[in-house]
């Protein structure tokens, strides 16, 4: 604490770790993970995607040990369910809100279509909003946008590091194949 009461606890911490899909790195605050980035061949290619260089206030530390654990099985392929992480995703809108929760509730191992979630949320037309709102997710695994699909069971997109071959290799490990 300082002297004018304030606490100087870090705003915000990072964590960064070595999974088998490549370097990750989590960044999280008091009222729970703001951003996940996964397959990076270093940690400072981690650490430079989750986008906090020269930011004040970060600690690089052990933020959230049990996710970084939780992470690294899923990215062993074993069945992991994230459901029990708190997001703090700043300002979202609504739609943007439900499309998310409605992607969390997509089970290991199983897929929806865009228009599915849109579906979900009750906005039968929105597939294209849907995909909107996935492509800029700021938590993949945790909202497990790589299980959303295009219609025809094809892939569509994947912004992560390795695009739509990392979006195959995650559905590969969870035994799904298109």
């Amino acid at each position: 604490m300082t002297e004018r009461g304030q606490s100087t606890e870090p705003v915000v911490a990072i964590e960064l770790f070595a999974t088998a899909l490549g370097w990750m790195a989590i960044l999280g605050g008091r009222k729970g993970l703001r951003r996940l980035t996964l397959g990076h061949h270093s940690p400072q290619a981690a650490r430079r995607a989750i986008g906090v260089l020269g930011c004040p206030n970060i600690n690089v530390a052990r933020w959230h040990p049990s996710l970084a654990r939780q992470l690294r099985r899923c990215a062993e392929g074993q069945p992991t369910t994230l459901l029990n992480i708190q997001l703090d995703l700043g300002h979202i809108t609504p739609f943007q809100h439900a499309v998310m929760q409605a992607c969390r509730q997509i089970s290991w191992g199983e897929v929806a279509t865009y228009g599915q979630l849109a579906d979900r949320t009750g906005h039968r037309r929105a597939a294209r909003a849907v995909g909107r709102v996935m492509a800029t997710n700021p938590v993949p695994l945790v909202v497990p946008c790589h299980r959303v699909i295009a219609a025809g069971r094809r892939l569509g997109g994947y912004s992560a590091p390795q695009g739509i071959a990392m979006k195959r290799r995650l559905l590969h490990l969870e035994g799904v194949e298109l």
